[in-house]
């Protein structure tokens, strides 16, 4: 299992979002390694060091208990993150929860406790991070109070995270692209990078 360093910050559930079936990449995201951890390793200290809980949304079927983290499921599979973020908003016991997505390298350059600063001190709904591209890092901080509208419009059909959050109060930290890249494809990986050991594990999510 894998040990927290510091002092968790109360308020605050943190949410790994590593249900993808990454097929750009053709192997786990989550199992890609950068300095001698996985991105889901990288991702899971990130968050135990500033919340009070870390969960992990592995998508329709449980992928990753060898961790010894607790797992929320999604209620069907291939709808995208958007029902990862509904599994966490049902499961997270404190009263907002941070969610990051697991392709994120550098999450421990990017700036998340300024964005849970930030919701906190405007009592925001969401606050997301704003990079300047159209398609934002999927990084956001959502308060358990919009829980219900959000099932509400998933089940009228909403999938894309930008109108889930839209009829809600939101607010945006701007950063520089740099500190949200994301890897999506073999060619956005740096090097060095490594498959964790084994065959890659197959996808269902």
């Amino acid at each position: 299992s894998i040990r927290f360093m510091t002092v968790p910050t109360p308020a605050i559930s943190g949410v790994l979002l590593c249900g993808g079936a990454s097929q750009r990449m053709g192997c786990d995201k989550a199992l890609l390694r950068l300095e001698g951890s996985t991105l889901l390793e990288r991702g899971v200290a990130t968050l135990g060091a500033m919340a009070a809980e870390v969960l992990i949304a592995s998508g329709a079927q449980s992928r990753y208990s060898e961790f010894g983290l607790r797992e929320v499921l999604d209620v069907e599979p291939d709808q995208g993150p958007s029902a990862g973020i509904l599994a966490g908003l049902a499961a997270a016991a404190e009263e907002r929860a941070l969610f990051v997505a697991v392709d994120l390298p550098f999450l421990d350059d990017c700036p998340l406790s300024e964005l849970v600063q930030l919701a906190l001190a405007e009592d925001a709904d969401v606050a997301v991070l704003d990079d300047g591209r159209e398609r934002p890092p999927l990084v956001l901080c959502v308060h358990r109070r919009v829980r219900e509208a959000f099932e509400q419009s998933y089940a009228a059909g909403t999938r894309r995270i930008i109108d889930l959050i839209a009829p809600h109060s939101v607010v945006r930290l701007k950063v520089e692209p740099k500190y949200a890249v994301n890897w999506n494809r073999p060619q956005d990986l740096a090097s060095g990078v490594q498959l964790e050991s084994g065959a890659p594990r197959e996808e269902s999510a």
